[in-house]
């Protein structure tokens, strides 16, 4: 399942930059919201084309928004730029699970390519749960209150600012941290869903085995 990119952008928080000396004892503790959407849909569908040994798979559909706050105040010969607030939306995705098109709707081995699907969707959502819980006070208050007010000479220059946050929040020690924990788990889960022995399960079906038995070629679950 294809978790990682939704964590990789979800913490790119634009329009501020680190510490400049001037604008030092302009810092806030910046106020933060988090809103947690639940989306439960689960969509399948069959494969346009042959999957070439892999019966099916679950791909994440990420969504989320932010708003961040920032404030300009006027220095001498400048202006400094500080971040006030972020509101985040944290949606919790929705999933597709895509079948072999080979496979026949409600057939023993569909049934069962479906059953080890859902499977992954529901280790990938007890992830979830267990990181989002209290990810404002356990990640964000510290990544937030990590970023200091930067100096610009012009307000036109608060437009440049949010090009440098992105690449020093993703390499935030918490958020490193936080994404290589959410990883590791996902791999974890899903790896003991495909190691479990459901291949098994799916040549005990007759109508499968029969299909396949001039063939028998590998095949795998993702």
């Amino acid at each position: 399942m294809l978790l990682r990119n939704f964590f990789l952008v979800l913490f790119c928080f634009p329009s501020v930059v680190f510490a400049d000396n001037i604008c030092s004892e302009f810092k806030y503790n910046p106020e933060i919201n988090v809103n947690k959407i639940i989306d439960d849909k689960v969509n399948i569908t069959k494969s346009k084309e042959n999957l070439e040994g892999i019966l099916g798979y679950a791909v994440l559909k990420p969504g989320y928004k932010f708003q961040d706050y920032t404030v300009i105040i006027p220095v001498k010969d400048g202006y400094c730029v500080s971040l006030r607030g972020i509101d985040i939306d944290v949606i919790y995705p929705s999933f597709d699970i895509v079948i072999d098109k080979d496979l026949k709707d409600n057939s023993c081995a569909y049934n069962y390519v479906l059953e080890h699907e859902k499977d992954h969707i529901k280790a990938g959502r007890k992830v979830l749960d267990s990181n989002l819980e209290n990810i404002k006070e356990n990640l964000l208050i510290n990544v937030a209150n990590s970023i200091e007010p930067v100096y610009i000479s012009n307000k036109d220059d608060k437009s440049d600012v949010g090009k440098k946050i992105t690449e020093q929040l993703q390499n935030h020690p918490d958020v490193v941290k936080f994404l290589k924990k959410i990883t590791d788990e996902l791999d974890e889960e899903n790896l003991k869903i495909d190691t479990r022995g459901d291949q098994y399960k799916i040549y005990k079906c007759d109508d499968f085995f029969k299909e396949r038995k001039n063939s028998m070629n590998f095949i795998s679950i993702d």
